[in-house]
This record gives structure tokens, C-alpha cells and sequence, in this order.
């Protein structure tokens, strides 16, 4: 058994129920010390209990709005922020829409159903304008013996 309980000891005797606290009660009764240290700890609780705080009837309506305007603060400031990130992409693509519907316009006029040409597919493609400087080279292997004759 302790000689003589500490002042959480004894608080923790205060808030219990009696019958759980016995083995401290009959300390106390037999220990004038720890019975002056349990006195001075009931009296400070009873004070901190009585102790009343005088406000007025409408601060806590006042706390309750305090703390409704700053969550909305919060809540305008993000939807504030989404709704500009949102602006500026819709702004993003349209400018970007516009931009190649200008490139496409000026790349590729009008065009009248005379101006198109279907070209002319010939029997041989080493005549075509693109590949005419490879005509040589076709000349050449058609020239030698055993050259590739499928071309």
C-alpha cells in the first residue's frame, strides 16, 4: 500500500464512484495529510465548477455566425478558383478553335467544283512529275541483263 496517494490520485478518487474508492477513503481517514491534500483539491473543483461566465444571451449566436462566415468565405473562394480555371480553359479552347479555323481558311480558299483535277493514273508511275528524276534509274536496270524487269 502507497504511503500517501499523489493529487491525481486523489482527483481520480473525487470523480469515482464511492464504492470503487474505498481503499483511498479509509487512507484518508487515517492520514491527516492526504486528507488536507483531497480538502484543497474538492475545494479548487467546486470553485471551477461554480465559477460562472457572464455572457450575454446572444454571444453564442454570435460565435455561430462568426464561424458560418468563414467557412462561406472559404467555400466562395474555392468555388471562386474552379470557376476561373474553368473560364480560362473554355477561353483556351475557343482561341485555339479560332486560330485553326483562320490557318484552314487561308491554306485552302474557296474551291470551285472547275478548278479540281482527278490526276490521270498512267501505266507507268516513273513518268509522274514526282518520280521523274528517278527515271534514269529505271532506264539503267531495264538495261542490264537479268535486272529487275516487274518494276
Amino acid at each position: 500500500m502507497k504511503q500517501h496517494y499523489s493529487e491525481a490520485d486523489l482527483l481520480e478518487t473525487y470523480y469515482t464512484q464511492p464504492g470503487a474508492s474505498m481503499p483511498v477513503m479509509m487512507h484518508l481517514a487515517d492520514c491527516g495529510e492526504c486528507a488536507a491534500r483531497y480538502e484543497r483539491l474538492e475545494r479548487k473543483v467546486r470553485a471551477l465548477a461554480a465559477c460562472e461566465h457572464d455572457k450575454p444571451e446572444t454571444f453564442w449566436s454570435r460565435q455561430r455566425i462568426a464561424v458560418m462566415r468563414k467557412i462561406d468565405r472559404r467555400r466562395s473562394f474555392s468555388i471562386a478558383r474552379v470557376t476561373r480555371v474553368a473560364a480560362a480553359a473554355v477561353l483556351v479552347l475557343v482561341l485555339g478553335g479560332v486560330a485553326t479555323l483562320k490557318v484552314a481558311e487561308s491554306s485552302s480558299g474557296p474551291v470551285a467544283e472547275e478548278t479540281l483535277e482527278i490526276p490521270q493514273i498512267d501505266d507507268t508511275p516513273w513518268q509522274s512529275e514526282p518520280l521523274g528524276d528517278y527515271q534514269s534509274m529505271v532506264a539503267w536496270e531495264s538495261w542490264v541483263e537479268g535486272g529487275d524487269q516487274s518494276l
